[in-house]
């Protein structure tokens, strides 16, 4: 199994093969975000834990996606090292998804906008959705980086085409 940062390299990679990078938008990407958030929403409300990891991995490879469109290297390093990051407050998973909405509504204003001129902002912004999927995949006695193997290796081979900004599996097309 690899590691978290070698990971966010193949997503990296992958994303570039297939022009999500340069051949999609951040606001098509943050709606991919909002698809998968929805799926990890609807599998913590039904307690499906197999829905919950292929979904937190599947927010987290969007994740790494709108980072690299949005040049947010430092984001990328610390998002890592989360597989290390210990939580020392204690919050129920409904409170972490309701965390979770704010900084997605903050970064969502921050894309939809294109103000990217505070990176530090913005970093900060990035790093809450990141650090949630962490807080979430522990409730459920989840490694993160066993949730984002798991994506990766669905996605790994996926072949399809770039739709209007958009990467439709071969199987949707």
């Amino acid at each position: 199994m690899a590691d978290l940062q070698q990971l966010i390299k193949n997503i990296e990679q992958w994303a570039e093969d297939r022009n999500l990078i340069e051949g999609s938008t951040p606001k098509k990407q943050f709606i991919k975000l909002m698809e998968e958030f929805g799926e990890l929403c609807s599998g913590v409300a039904k307690n499906k834990p197999d829905v919950i990891k292929d979904s937190i991995g599947d927010c987290f490879v969007v994740m790494v996606i709108l980072a690299k469109q949005n040049h947010i290297d430092s984001v990328l390093e610390t998002i890592s090292n989360l597989d290390s990051f210990q939580p020392v407050f204690k919050l129920d998973v409904e409170e972490i998804i309701a965390e979770t909405v704010v900084s997605l509504g903050m970064l969502a204003s921050e894309l939809m906008g294109q103000n990217l001129e505070m990176p530090t902002k913005v970093d900060a912004i990035f790093g809450c959705p990141c650090v949630s999927l962490k807080l979430i995949s522990r409730k459920y006695n989840l490694m993160l980086t066993d949730c984002v193997q798991a994506a990766w290796d669905e996605i790994k081979d996926r072949k399809g085409r770039m739709i209007d900004g958009v990467f439709v599996k071969e199987g949707d097309l």
